[in-house]
């Protein structure tokens, strides 16, 4: 358990042997109560939807021994080829590439904080024989990345992610009128067209067994973006088992065949938008004269302002869409180190 002059650090294998207290950490650090819950965190040791060669949960307890922060890490690769490492160079990363929001989850921010987890994360690495530990996907200016670069990491560009500030639209109409004139009509035609055609929108909690070929479509959607393989239906189906509680699954089809899907989890002040899949090539194949995407983003958005939580998360990549109908980009961070530096 090494000590700084302030914290000291304990490190776990398994969710399981978790202080109790960390399961209401993410509230008390303002840290995503999704990524950083219990159900998250077992879910993806038990199914990791990218591979996972080693799970390492980093307690960050101060001098009374109250624990004050966690760090998941994972050794892993890199799928997006956005770090630079070798093709099967593996490095010590908090958090997973499905986690969109890193954060350092402690109620203590500050760079002693960031210190301590790093030095610690040094250290496994080392043990792994792994050449480089660090944060991926850390919102740029937020109080992780400044405590990151007081402790020495730098940060590199990594991503873009986007929100919607769904307590300022307040209901669909609001947030149809906070678009600019063309936009907010193309949305309207687009729906039009849709529901014109038939198309029905549905909301669930998953199935104890997710069929994986209802989620074939979230795999052709990576394809589609150049991403292939970042997505596997078989591990996502595994996935959703641990992960009922939170999660709601939105499906759109047209005449009973499914055109577009969504895998959302719901937490006290958001809502993710964490994965989903439609393929615009059957769109234009199958003669539609809608784009599913557009049913599919509006059925999330109106899961937000029915349940009322303040923000929505949309999720990284398509900004171009995104920005156009009012989502804010957030952009991301790497802070990589060298372990022997």
């Amino acid at each position: 358990m090494p000590r700084t002059e302030t914290y000291r650090t304990r490190v776990v294998r398994t969710v399981e042997d978790l202080a109790p207290e960390t399961g209401e950490l993410a509230s008390a650090a303002g840290a995503s109560e999704f990524y950083y819950g219990h159900e998250f965190l077992r879910a993806y040791e038990r199914e990791p939807i990218q591979p996972v060669h080693a799970v390492y949960y980093i307690e960050v307890l101060d001098h009374d021994d109250r624990v004050i922060g966690l760090t998941p890490c994972y050794v892993q690769g890199d799928p997006l080829r956005a770090l630079g490492l070798a093709a099967d160079e593996k490095a010590l990363l908090s958090h997973v590439w499905h986690c969109s929001d890193t954060q350092l989850a402690s109620t203590h921010t500050g760079p002693e904080v960031a210190r301590a987890v790093v030095a610690e994360m040094r250290r496994i690495a080392a043990d792994e024989g792994l050449a480089r530990c660090g944060f991926i996907n850390v919102a740029t200016g937020s109080p992780t990345a400044v405590a990151l670069e007081a402790a020495g990491l730098a940060g590199t560009d990594l991503d873009t992610r986007y929100t919607v500030d769904l307590a300022a639209v307040g209901n669909w109409d609001g947030y149809l009128a906070s678009l600019r004139y063309n936009a907010r009509r193309e949305y309207a035609r687009q729906l039009r067209r849709a529901d014109d055609c038939g198309v029905l929108v549905s909301e669930r909690e998953p199935q104890e067994n997710e069929d994986p070929e209802t989620l074939r479509i979230f795999e052709a959607l990576m394809a589609n973006v150049g991403s292939a393989g970042y997505y596997s239906k078989e591990r996502i189906a595994a996935f959703l088992r641990y992960t009922r509680k939170g999660a709601r699954i939105i499906e759109v089809t047209q005449d009973g065949e499914l055109i577009a899907k969504a895998v959302v989890f719901i937490e006290s002040k958001k809502i993710h938008a964490w994965a989903g899949g439609y393929d615009r090539h059957a769109d234009e194949a199958s003669g539609r004269p809608f784009s599913s995407y557009y049913v599919l983003m509006s059925a999330i958005i109106k899961l937000g302002l029915r349940i009322g939580v303040p923000t929505l998360e949309g999720g990284r990549r398509n900004g171009h869409f995104k920005i156009r109908y009012g989502m804010r980009p957030q952009e991301l961070m790497a802070f990589m180190t060298d372990v022997a530096g």
